[in-house]
């Protein structure tokens, strides 16, 4: 049913059959959505209370649930399909020849138009497509939450629109060779690509679980989109240094800290979740990582430790808005308000994270989004308020060229990211 991994023909009484569990399955997580709750969550949770469902299904069901998400701008909200024509329209949009699914779904649906697959076409030319087969103009911005355009520059948005509407492909960072790590992956028939700068950075198509897929290199890799993987390139660790993780979640970046530090030295990783900090254990002791110490703290009220760290990482919680190609529901899910809030509570961290660094040390701030508020406004105002921290210029982590201590790593093959690198003023001599 999906041409990236080819099958035989399925029986209609199948077909029949998934197309009714989705038809029961989107309503449910439309409603989540707007009641706020993300929708890979409850997704997870239905195919929790669902053993019966074989990995084909589960495959094909998770693609059709962000499928429709990710064009549900133009299908329901613009156009006003019915759930059957807005499922074969998403699957047009995405599919570059017809597909089993499109051929059962079209049998029943019509368009004002007929309407070929555009899975190929550039973001503009579906623009094009769809208002010529629906004689209703559409636009690109139709596809986010109108609140956009209040706090993401108009240039940026830009760029970033076209992969918000396409499926990433899943990044790990690999703590064994490029070269073994590849060859595990063709093994289990897995097409892998390699970054050809950031070298421990390979990809690999969405949608494939590698703790089943590598029951045995549990601890040889790490799932961790590219983005995230350069916030711990641009702190730039020295082995033997003590480095604080604010807002450590499940430990992603503090598991690559401890790598780039050769585990020499120590990582103090906090975060208020117990939950998160628990499977930051688990992860820890699979990967064979001794150098962290885990502590439930709350960044905005506590540090651990007044001028103590030489290094300071805060990737700080935020909107996600820079997130929307891999959580495409969240563009539906928050608002101009939750980003608000969201800097607000950065800025009381980073005025915690200010007071844990010692003079002469590191501070990285970085959240994955690309609103102004949470970036370029945010950072302004923690320098206009913290005179002894300046911007420290460090090289592009996927491209090697200079910058000069900010980094907005603009959505692509990866989510958004803004990364900037401070240095604290050395203490002054007698």
């Amino acid at each position: 049913m999906n041409p990236s991994h080819p099958t035989k023909p399925l029986p209609e009484k199948v077909i029949r059959r998934l197309e009714q569990i989705l038809f029961d399955l989107l309503p449910l997580l439309n409603q989540a959505v707007q009641n706020g709750r993300p929708a890979d969550a409850e997704l997870n949770q239905w195919m929790r209370n669902h053993r019966e469902l074989g990995s084909r299904d589960r495959r094909f069901l998770s693609q059709a649930v962000f499928r429709h998400f990710r064009w549900y701008g133009w299908t329901h909200r613009t156009l006003q399909l019915n759930l059957p024509a807005a499922t074969l329209l998403s699957a047009l949009l995405e599919e570059p020849d017809s597909t089993q699914w499109i051929e059962h779904l079209s049998q029943h649906n019509t368009f004002p138009e007929p309407l070929e697959p555009l899975g190929q076409a550039k973001l503009e030319e579906k623009v094009e497509r769809l208002t010529q087969t629906f004689h209703l103009p559409l636009s690109t911005h139709q596809l986010i939450t109108p609140e956009a355009p209040q706090v993401i520059s108009p240039e940026l948005l830009e760029k970033a629109l076209p992969a918000f509407q396409q499926r990433m492909p899943l990044w790990i960072r690999t703590r064994a060779s490029i070269t073994d790590m590849q060859e595990a992956l063709t093994a289990e028939k897995i097409d892998s690509t390699p970054h050809p700068f950031t070298l421990s950075a390979l990809s690999i198509p969405s949608g494939i679980n590698l703790k089943q897929k590598l029951t045995e290199r549990t601890g040889q890799f790490v799932v961790q989109d590219l983005a995230s993987q350069c916030v711990a390139l641009v702190c730039a660790p020295l082995a033997g240094q003590l480095w604080w993780d604010a807002c450590a979640g499940s430990g992603g970046k503090a598991l690559h800290l401890a790598d780039l530090m050769q585990q020499q030295g120590a990582i103090v990783a906090s975060d208020p979740r117990i939950d998160a900090l628990s499977e930051l254990k688990k992860r820890a002791r699979a990967c064979g990582i001794r150098t962290i110490q885990m502590q439930a703290l709350d960044a905005t009220k506590a540090v651990p430790g007044e001028e103590r760290y030489d290094g300071v990482l805060l990737d700080a919680p935020c909107s996600g808005w820079g997130t929307w190609s891999r959580n495409p529901d969240a563009r539906w899910r928050t608002s101009l308000k939750e980003v608000r809030q969201a800097a607000r509570r950065q800025a009381a961290i980073l005025h915690s994270a200010a007071r844990a660094v010692k003079p002469g040390g590191i501070l990285v701030y970085a959240v994955c989004t690309i609103t102004l508020p949470e970036t370029t406004e945010q950072l302004n105002a923690f320098l206009a308020a913290h005179p002894n921290f300046e911007l420290e210029p460090f090289h592009h982590p996927l491209t090697g060229e200079p910058t000069n201590g900010t980094l907005q790593l603009i959505p692509s093959k990866h989510d958004g990211m803004f990364i900037a690198r401070l240095r604290k003023q050395a203490a002054s001599t007698p």
